[in-house]
């Protein structure tokens, strides 16, 4: 079983947190929907760094290394460091995918509406013809898969 059929398997079993008793920080929550807001434009990072790290052709304006003193510099340590900070952006939109794919179809389309586009609470709840009270269940169970999924939120219990 590959690593994204066991992700896939452990997100779709996070949709079903409300059995348990979990505390959801406010700091958990706004981190959450950072990531949500971020779901998006992460594509656009992940090939912008990788941009930056492929060889260039014209000559740079870097000092070269007996310029620049007594910090320690390697051209393969920083090469292998924004790798890894590519794979985090990647693993990061991995398990994004994974959570949205995971929702149901009108947390996908709040997940979208509020999220990606930024429009306000009022206005989506209202085009999706929902009562305040469900879009807001909808939203919470939402946000909690989130944090769950990123780790952070801690189970009560």
């Amino acid at each position: 079983m590959s690593i994204y059929a066991i992700l896939r398997k452990v997100v779709s079993k996070l949709s079903q947190l409300t059995l348990f008793n979990i505390e959801v920080s406010k700091e958990a929550k706004r981190d959450a929907e950072k990531l949500m807001s971020k779901y998006r434009v992460l594509d656009a990072i992940i090939e912008s760094r990788k941009l930056d790290i492929e060889p260039k052709l014209t000559q740079s304006p870097e000092p070269s290394e007996s310029q620049r003193g007594n910090q320690f510099y390697s051209s393969t340590e920083s090469l292998a460091l924004k790798e890894m900070e590519i794979e985090e952006y990647v693993i990061t939109k991995r398990k994004l995918t994974l959570v949205y794919d995971s929702l149901k179809p009108i947390q996908q389309k709040i997940w979208e509406e509020r999220y990606i586009t930024g429009r306000q609470d009022i206005n989506v709840y209202a085009d999706l013809y929902l009562d305040k009270d469900k879009y807001y269940s909808l939203k919470r169970d939402m946000i909690t898969t989130v944090a769950e999924a990123f780790g952070l939120i801690k189970n009560v219990g």
